[in-house]
């Protein structure tokens, strides 16, 4: 991706991103709800901490990725060493406090620890972030960039101006990195689990669906991806970026990414192109996934219940539409926290 492609797709996401924030909803909003009133309790632990006092706060993981990221997290007072974790992965806007504080109320009703991953954007790029790390050295030639409405832009080129290179070597790819974060959130905590929950929204949405294609001996729970732009379909067959030819999974790996809980999570009004945030539009994509992300999320789902069924698979996937919400992180945010409160295993 081109330097200039790269300032404008930023500033388009980031701008509809803010847009989409509702003002009442305001940064930390909430923040003491569960905490007595205690110190408000926005620690800052640095580098690598020993441990997570309760509350909210924020710290660094050097060793991850190629900057490290980092954590804003949030431990309510009812936590304890059974209680579940979340991992919540933020949308283009990488705003992984705000990602954090949507989940606070959630988090002090069930005791759950969150924890919120901030990538930051000048060291990942749509393929390493969006794509998971995927493909590597990205450019859109000729993109149209359109402000569609107050809160999205659509970003349009033809397929053939989509240049990039597959990225087959494993550990290059995002994805183990959840694993590694749940670890260290396990040694700071004292915590007995041995899997953990994961959402992500948008930009995070794109990120967990292929996480369980490309990562399914994760040690993810449940894997919920919201409100996803465009898929990579489970398909050795297709070409990167809609599918997996040269990627190096296999027919076992596709069988397996099947038998995972992945949940997609797709608002009912989160289906054109002015629903907000930033859309990506191509002859093929548009066509063979659809235009809005209610069908894209619904034509992925079919396309992979379909091909479960003809390599006999076991298919553990989910399709969950939710009525009345659009584009709107805080609003799926709830959803999924509801999801999450009526599992029992």
């Amino acid at each position: 991706m081109t330097e200039k492609t790269i300032r404008l797709l930023a500033s388009s996401i980031a701008l509809s991103l803010a847009l989409v924030v509702p003002p009442s909803l305001a940064l930390g909003q909430g923040a003491t709800s569960c905490f007595d009133g205690a110190a408000a309790v926005n620690h800052a632990l640095g580098e690598n901490p020993e441990t997570l006092p309760e509350g909210v706060g924020s710290f660094h993981l050097s060793d991850l990725g190629t900057a490290g990221l980092t954590v804003h997290y949030v431990r309510p007072q009812s936590f304890s060493s059974s209680s579940p974790i979340l991992i919540v992965i933020p949308g283009a806007g990488r705003n992984s406090d705000d990602y954090r504080d949507a989940w606070i109320d959630a988090a002090c009703a069930s005791g759950t620890l969150v924890a919120a991953l901030g990538y930051p954007e000048d060291r990942y790029d749509f393929a390493a972030y969006n794509m998971g790390g995927t493909i590597t050295n990205l450019q859109f030639d000729n993109p149209s960039f359109s402000r569609v409405s107050e809160t999205a832009t659509t970003i349009t080129l033809d397929d053939e101006d989509i240049r990039f290179d597959v990225v087959a070597n494993r550990p290059d790819w995002i994805f183990d990195d959840f694993d590694r974060v749940f670890e260290k959130l396990v040694q700071t905590t004292d915590s007995e689990q041995e899997t953990y929950d994961i959402f992500g929204h948008s930009a995070g949405g794109q990120i967990l669906h292929r996480f369980a294609i490309f990562a399914p001996r994760s040690k993810a729970r449940v894997i919920i991806a919201a409100n996803s732009g465009f898929y990579t379909f489970p398909d050795l067959s297709r070409a990167v970026p809609t599918g997996l030819q040269d990627t190096g999974l296999t027919a076992t790996d596709v069988s397996q990414a099947f038998g995972e809980r992945l949940v997609l999570m797709l608002g009912a009004l989160d289906n054109d192109d002015q629903a907000g945030g930033t859309l990506l539009h191509t002859p093929y994509i548009d066509e063979s996934q659809g235009l809005g992300r209610l069908d894209r999320g619904r034509r992925f789902y079919e396309h992979a219940h379909d091909e479960a069924k003809k390599i006999e698979a076991a298919f553990h996937w989910q399709l969950q539409v939710v009525d009345g919400i659009g584009h709107n992180y805080r609003a799926m945010s709830a959803a999924a926290a509801d999801y999450l409160m009526d599992q029992t295993d």
